[in-house]
C-alpha cells in the first residue's frame, strides 16, 4: 500500500491540451531534451539533457531523474488503483487517494520525527486530466527547509504522479524546467479510457 502511495511534484495550476503538449515536446526536442518512456504503465515525459535518470522504482513502478540542484529530485511513477472506495465503478476516487496519501505521507515522516506542513491542495490537470497537486514543507536536520510536490490523477485501473522535493531556497529555480517538462507529460494507456474521470473538453 505504501509503494502505491509513495508514486509522487508540481506547484501552480496548468492545463496542457493535446496541441500544448505536442508543441511543447517539439520545443524540448529541439533544445536537446531526452525522453523516458515507462515500459509498465505506459506514461511518457521529456526532461533536460542535463539531468540523469537515477534509480528505477520497484516493480517498473517508475525512475528517479537527479537534477543539477543539490539535495533534489524528481521522482515519475504509476500505480494500480486496487482500493475500494466510492466511484461508480467502486475503486477510491482522487479525493479519496489524495486523503489517504496525505495521511501516509504524514506518518511516514512523523516516524523520522519531522513535522510537515501542508499547504492547501490545488485542482489543476495532468496530461488534461483531472489531478490533483498537494504541497508541503519540513526541516530536515541535514539539508535545512524542504519542500515537496506531489502531482497525482486516477483512473479506473491505475493513477499516475509526479514528485518534486527541493530545497525550499531553490523552490522557484527547479519547479520552472519542471513545468516546462509536465508539458510533455503523456499519460499513457489507462487514462485514456477511465471512468468515472473523463479528460477534460
Amino acid at each position: 500500500m505504501i509503494q502505491m502511495m509513495l508514486f509522487l511534484v508540481l506547484a501552480t495550476q496548468f492545463f496542457v491540451s493535446p496541441h500544448t503538449a505536442l508543441s511543447a515536446s517539439s520545443e524540448s526536442e529541439e533544445r536537446g531534451w531526452k525522453l523516458y518512456t515507462n515500459a509498465r504503465y505506459g506514461f511518457s515525459v521529456r526532461y533536460p539533457g542535463d539531468w540523469r535518470l537515477g534509480n528505477p522504482l520497484p516493480d517498473g513502478a517508475g525512475v528517479t531523474i537527479a537534477t543539477p540542484i543539490e539535495h533534489s529530485l524528481v521522482a515519475l511513477s504509476g500505480h494500480m488503483n486496487i482500493v475500494a472506495g466510492k466511484s461508480q465503478d467502486g475503486r477510491q476516487t482522487l479525493d479519496e487517494f489524495v486523503s489517504a496519501h496525505r495521511r501516509i505521507m504524514t506518518e511516514l515522516y512523523g516516524k523520522k520525527s519531522i513535522a510537515v506542513t501542508w499547504k492547501a491542495d490545488q485542482d489543476l490537470s495532468l496530461a488534461g486530466f483531472p489531478a490533483k497537486q498537494l504541497t508541503f514543507t519540513y526541516r530536515d536536520d541535514k539539508q535545512g527547509e524542504m519542500i515537496e510536490h506531489h502531482i497525482m490523477s486516477l483512473g479506473h485501473n491505475e493513477g499516475r504522479g509526479v514528485r518534486v522535493k527541493v530545497p525550499l531556497a531553490d523552490d522557484a529555480r527547479l519547479m520552472q524546467p519542471v513545468m516546462q517538462m509536465l508539458k510533455t507529460y503523456q499519460p499513457g494507456r489507462d487514462q485514456n479510457a477511465v471512468s468515472p474521470l473523463v479528460p477534460n473538453p
